[in-house]
Formats: structure tokens, C-alpha cells, sequence
């Protein structure tokens, strides 16, 4: 089975993603405390992927992502409020979708999004839940 992590401060979303993923045959691991999602990634090797809200107070989703990339390279969402004009023009955030991000492995989702944009997103970065790599 597939293990993801998710850090998000609302209570709420957290309840929705670990529903709706489990639903569809995925582990999830769901947190509103930036450092335990850092610590369950960096310990546990069955995490493939992280589900990360950019605006949270304290640590933010980009802040994690610096960290978590200093010990292992998962594939990321992001997962955002933000409005995408925002995105497309945050200096920040477009320096790092051209450096950082374009090797595949991360993508992002706005808020608030349909069920199947977040399935699509998720099987493109790591696979179905049942896909177990093995040819």
C-alpha cells in the first residue's frame, strides 16, 4: 500500500484527503504539526509521497519541502488556498516551479478542488494504489 503524508492546518481538509485517499486503497498519515509530518517522512521509508498546504502559520508548505528534501526526495502536491494569480507571479514561487520543481516530481492543486484533479495529480506523481512498480 502506498503511504502519504499530509500537512495541512485545517482540520477539516485533513478529514476530506484521508477519506477520500484511503477510499481509493491509499495509507495516509494526516497532520496539522509541520515537524511531525517531517518527522513520519524522514523515519518512515513507506512514505511516496507528501501532501503539503503552502499557507500555514508557523512552518509553511515550502518550508517543509526545503527540509524534506534535505534527507529524501518524495514527490510533492502542494495543496493551496491561494488564488493562482498569486502563484503565477510570487517571484519566490516562480523561481522555485523553474529550478526546484521541473523535475516532475511536484505539482499543485488549488483549493478548493473536484476529487478527481486530486486522483489524477496523485496517480501522476506516484502511481495507483495498487500499482506496486513491478514489471
Amino acid at each position: 500500500m502506498k503511504k502519504i503524508v499530509s500537512v495541512d492546518d485545517e482540520p477539516m481538509m485533513l478529514k476530506c484527503l484521508e477519506h477520500v485517499l484511503k477510499s481509493h486503497g491509499y495509507d495516509l498519515f494526516v497532520t496539522s504539526n509541520p515537524d511531525e509530518g517531517i518527522k513520519v517522512i524522514k523515519e518512515d521509508p513507506a512514505v511516496c509521497l507528501a501532501l503539503l498546504d503552502i499557507r500555514m502559520p508557523g512552518k509553511n508548505g515550502f518550508d517543509i519541502y526545503r527540509e524534506v528534501r534535505k534527507f529524501r526526495k518524495i514527490p510533492v502536491l502542494f495543496v493551496t488556498a491561494y488564488p493562482k494569480s498569486f502563484t503565477a507571479h510570487s517571484d519566490e514561487i516562480v523561481d522555485m516551479w523553474k529550478s526546484e520543481f521541473s523535475d516532475g516530481t511536484t505539482d499543485i492543486i488549488y483549493k478548493p478542488f473536484d476529487l478527481a484533479t486530486l486522483y489524477e495529480k496523485v496517480e501522476a506523481l506516484i502511481g495507483k494504489a495498487e500499482d506496486t512498480g513491478e514489471k
